[in-house]
């Protein structure tokens, strides 16, 4: 399995003089985040194919769908847990980035089932929860670039795309639809569409990037080292 010190996950913390050395992760302590990363793989190839193919009339009609809403919810629990104990079991980065995201999708699953329920739901509450969501996930891609790990470089990148192209899609369906309330016609939404729908190619490049990172951890666990007790 990839090491900290492979993907710029090594302890922040400064060595003092005169301290202890930071504690040694011992070779029992598996880490959780590969699990998240193929839920949120499979999350953003769900996500790719619900906005792929939309038009104006879906797009207007609500923001996810139930395959997607379930998608989402299993990533957020994926990613919150495997957050949880990869922090507990030293694995600070990977717990960092996978709890992050994990109570962000959790509440953007909320966002979008009973939040776009309620009557006083707006596109342009989604469009602002994703555009914000930009911030965090910009710093949490530093530590990956530092260390130029390859698929988690083009995912944090495609992540950001993502979600900047659909919250813009979404602040303009809002506008959109307010201005044809207030001139009473048809609301043009060629904008919106096109900016989701171009959105949901960078969910699948996401998704690529996130399982061959999953793949490379994968293969890292279960080859056995040269030299070991068979």
């Amino acid at each position: 399995m990839k090491s900290e010190s492979d993907i710029g996950l090594q302890s922040s913390r400064p060595e003092v003089s005169g301290s202890p050395p930071p504690a040694v992760q011992s070779s029992s302590a598996t880490d959780p985040t590969p699990i998240a990363l193929a839920i949120f793989a499979f999350a953003l190839a769900a996500y790719g194919v619900r906005f792929i193919s939309v038009n104006g009339a879906t797009l207007a009609a609500g923001p996810t769908t139930e395959a997607l809403n379930y998608a989402v919810l299993a990533a957020a629990i994926a990613q919150a847990v495997s957050g949880f104990i990869a922090v507990i079991r030293g694995f600070a980065y990977p717990g960092y980035v996978t709890g992050t995201l994990g109570l962000w999708l959790f509440g953007f699953y909320m966002l979008i089932t009973s939040g776009a329920a309620n009557k006083e739901f707006t596109p342009d509450a989604l469009a602002w929860y994703v555009l914000l969501a930009v911030v965090p996930v910009v710093l949490l891609a530093i530590p990956a670039f530092m260390h130029r790990n390859i698929p988690f470089m083009i995912a944090f990148v495609a992540i950001t795309v993502l979600l900047i192209l659909l919250g813009l899609g979404y602040h303009d369906l809002y506008n959109a639809l307010t201005a044809a309330a207030k001139t009473k016609s048809a609301p043009n939404l060629s904008t919106s569409v096109n900016l989701v729908k171009t959105s949901a190619y960078f969910g699948f490049i996401a998704a690529i990037a996130l399982w061959w990172a999953f793949t490379v951890m994968l293969v890292k666990a279960t080859v056995q080292p040269k030299g070991s007790a068979s």
